[in-house]
C-alpha cells in the first residue's frame, strides 16, 4: 500500500505536502504585492516605502552597523554550503537507494527557500520598485533636453571636477591605503545629512558601508558594489582605485534608503558626494557625473564633447587613465557578459524596462539639475 511503501522509504508526505503549500502562499503574496505596486504607486510611497521600509530598513542596519566584516557575504557562505551538503547527500543517496526520498526533500526545501527568498526580498526591499519617481520627490523637471543642454552641464561639470582636483592631496601610489578605504567606509553615510534636512526621502542616520572580502568576484565581472536586502547593507568592491569608491558607498547607501533605481541612486549619489565635507567624495561625485554626461555626449557630438574635453586638468585625465588602466587589467570579458545578462534580467523584471540602459537616465537628472540651479 503507498502509506506502507512511504513508511519503508522514509518519505514524510506531510512535511512535504507543507512545504510546497507555504511555498505556494509566499509565492502569491509576492506577485500580488508585485501588481498592487504596478498598478497602486502612491500607496506603495505611502505605506511601503515611508512606512513600513524605513522601520525595517533601519532594524536590519542598526544591526549590520554592529559588525565590521560584511554579514551577506556570510550568507552567500552558508548558502554555497548548505547547496554543497544537499548535493553530497543526493549523491549518498542513490548509492543508498534512497534517492526518491532524498529528490522529493530536496525539492521541497528548494522550493521553499525559493519562494521565502523571493517573498522576503519583496517585502524588505523590492516593493521600492514601484515608488514615486526620484525626479518628482525632488522636484526635477526631466524632460528632453539638446544637445547644447548636454554640452553646457558637461561644461559646467568639467570646470568644478578641475577646481575641486586641483586642491585634492590624492598621490595614486597610496590609493589603496587601507585606511583610506576603511574611511570612505565609515564616513559615507555622511553626506546624506544635508540632504535629509532638505528631503524627507533621505535620513541621517549612519549606515555602514561593507567592502567585499571576496571583492575580486566582482572585480572580473565588471561590478563596483550590491546592496543586500537580507542585511540591510551596503556592500562595495574595494579593488578599484579609491577616487572611485566614495560615489559607489553613496550609491549603495542611496538603495539602503530606498532608491532603487541605478539612474536614481547614482544622482542620489552625486548629491550625497557633493554635500560630503570629505573633498574626495566631492570629486568623486563630479568624477563619475563627467565620466557619465561625458560619455553621453561623445554619443551625440563627438566634436563638442572632444572641445569641452579639452579643458580637463592634467590630474584628472591622469586619474581617468589609472581607472581605465585598473579595468582594463582585471575585467574578465566573459564574466562580465554573463554578470550583465544576469542584472539585465533583474532589472526588466522589476519595473526597470530599461535594463542596463537604465544607467543613461542618470545624464537626464544631472541635466535637469544644472538646468534648474545654473549651476552644477
Amino acid at each position: 500500500m503507498p502509506g506502507n511503501i512511504s513508511k519503508r522509504d522514509g518519505i514524510d508526505k506531510k512535511r512535504i505536502i507543507v512545504l510546497f503549500i507555504i511555498s505556494a502562499v509566499l509565492f502569491l503574496l509576492s506577485r500580488a504585492a508585485k501588481l498592487a505596486g504596478l498598478y497602486y504607486p502612491d500607496l506603495v510611497e505611502k505605506h511601503f516605502s515611508r512606512g513600513i521600509y524605513p522601520v525595517t530598513s533601519r532594524f536590519q542596519t542598526s544591526v549590520a552597523n554592529i559588525f565590521p566584516f560584511s554579514l551577506y557575504e556570510l550568507v552567500i557562505i552558508a548558502l554555497v554550503a548548505y547547496g554543497i551538503y544537499r548535493i553530497i547527500r543526493l549523491i549518498r543517496s542513490f548509492i543508498k537507494k534512497e534517492f526518491t526520498r532524498e529528490i522529493l526533500n530536496f525539492l521541497a526545501v528548494l522550493v521553499f527557500l525559493v519562494s521565502t527568498g523571493v517573498f522576503l526580498f519583496q517585502f524588505l526591499w523590492s516593493l521600492n520598485n514601484y515608488r514615486l519617481p526620484l525626479k518628482d520627490q525632488l522636484g526635477l523637471d526631466v524632460k528632453e533636453s539638446s544637445i547644447e543642454d548636454l554640452a553646457a552641464t558637461y561644461k559646467a561639470i568639467v570646470l568644478r571636477a578641475n577646481d575641486i582636483r586641483s586642491v585634492l592631496q590624492y598621490d595614486q601610489d597610496t590609493g589603496t591605503d587601507r585606511a583610506k578605504v576603511r574611511n570612505v567606509l565609515e564616513t559615507a553615510w555622511e553626506g546624506y545629512s544635508a540632504l535629509a534636512e532638505e528631503f524627507d526621502l533621505f535620513h541621517a542616520n549612519r549606515v555602514r558601508v561593507k567592502g567585499l572580502l571576496f571583492s575580486r568576484i566582482q572585480t572580473i565581472s565588471g561590478y563596483t558594489g550590491v546592496y543586500s536586502f537580507i542585511t540591510g547593507e551596503p556592500n562595495i568592491n574595494i579593488e578599484p582605485p579609491l577616487i572611485t569608491l566614495p560615489h559607489t558607498a553613496c550609491h549603495e547607501i542611496a538603495h539602503q534608503m530606498g532608491v532603487t533605481f541605478e539612474d536614481e541612486a547614482n544622482y542620489a549619489a552625486f548629491l550625497a558626494c557633493k554635500n560630503h565635507p570629505d573633498i574626495l567624495f566631492q570629486y568623486s561625485g563630479y568624477l563619475s557625473a563627467l565620466t557619465y554626461v561625458g560619455n553621453a555626449l561623445y554619443s551625440q557630438s563627438p566634436e563638442l564633447y572632444s572641445e569641452i574635453s579639452n579643458l580637463i586638468s592634467e590630474d584628472i585625465k591622469r586619474d581617468q587613465a589609472e581607472i581605465r588602466a585598473f579595468w582594463n587589467r582585471r575585467l574578465k570579458e566573459t564574466a562580465s557578459k554573463i554578470a550583465d545578462k544576469v542584472n539585465e534580467t533583474y532589472l526588466k523584471s522589476n519595473n526597470q524596462p530599461s535594463g542596463m540602459q537604465s544607467y543613461g537616465k542618470f545624464v537626464d537628472l544631472l541635466i535637469a539639475h544644472y538646468l534648474q540651479n545654473n549651476s552644477i
